[in-house]
């Protein structure tokens, strides 16, 4: 990743991006610069910030950033950026939605790796590494048929790790609802799954390391 200079104060930083990677990694100053505005990426071992797909189209979007092709230095628009990352995960519309109706709602959230928890969410004020994330959020487009035995291990997960899981439902028009999710273990060790009514994600107050 190379920055280009801006001329003017107010134009965001020129970033080059290899279209074949999932991900956009950016050194500092820049990175600290990123980060600490709105907690976006996490760092690697070499010191880089590391931008995962909804971070990078979210940053575009806002006009923090501007991407150019590393190959050519065209500037790379947002379409092009959602048809590359929809490529490598049919399901990357659906979690941006839900990402960056999070981030509209003021939330600092963190992106997971395991496929259990794509999502983390802190307080307002709160922040990766200094607070602790008691939800997990699992979007699911409306429509779409539920794994029931990726549903258990996500309902378990959530329960071991001691995290409120909410499913967030994705409807045809790109409206995000939450659902609070709870597995109840019933005679015959049966098991069942309760969905609540509609919630707005909670704001965590908890405050520790994670």
């Amino acid at each position: 990743m190379t920055i280009e200079p801006s001329t003017k104060d107010d134009m965001p930083p020129s970033l080059s991006f290899d279209m074949s990677m999932p991900q956009l990694v950016v050194e500092k100053p820049l990175a600290s610069e990123i980060f600490e505005n709105g907690y976006f990426g996490h760092w690697t071992s070499e010191n880089t910030l590391c931008l995962e797909p909804e971070e990078i189209l979210l940053l575009l979007d806002r006009g923090r950033i501007v991407l150019k092709l590393s190959e050519s230095d065209e500037n790379i628009a947002s379409e092009d950026l959602v048809i590359h990352f929809t490529n490598l995960n049919p399901n990357f519309w659906s979690r941006y939605l839900v990402y960056k109706d999070l981030r509209n709602r003021g939330y600092v959230v963190s992106i997971g790796t395991r496929i259990t928890a794509p999502f983390r969410i802190y307080s307002r004020g709160g922040k990766p590494g200094e607070s602790v994330s008691k939800t997990v959020i699992y979007p699911i487009p409306e429509g779409e048929d539920v794994n029931l035995d990726l549903l258990d291990q996500i309902v378990k997960q959530a329960k071991i790790d001691r995290k409120k899981l909410l499913l967030s439902v994705i409807d045809r028009l790109g409206d995000v609802t939450y659902y609070q999710a709870s597995q109840l273990e019933l005679e015959y060790n049966n098991l069942e799954y309760e969905f609540r009514d509609e919630i707005s994600p909670p704001n965590n107050s908890d405050n520790g390391e994670e």
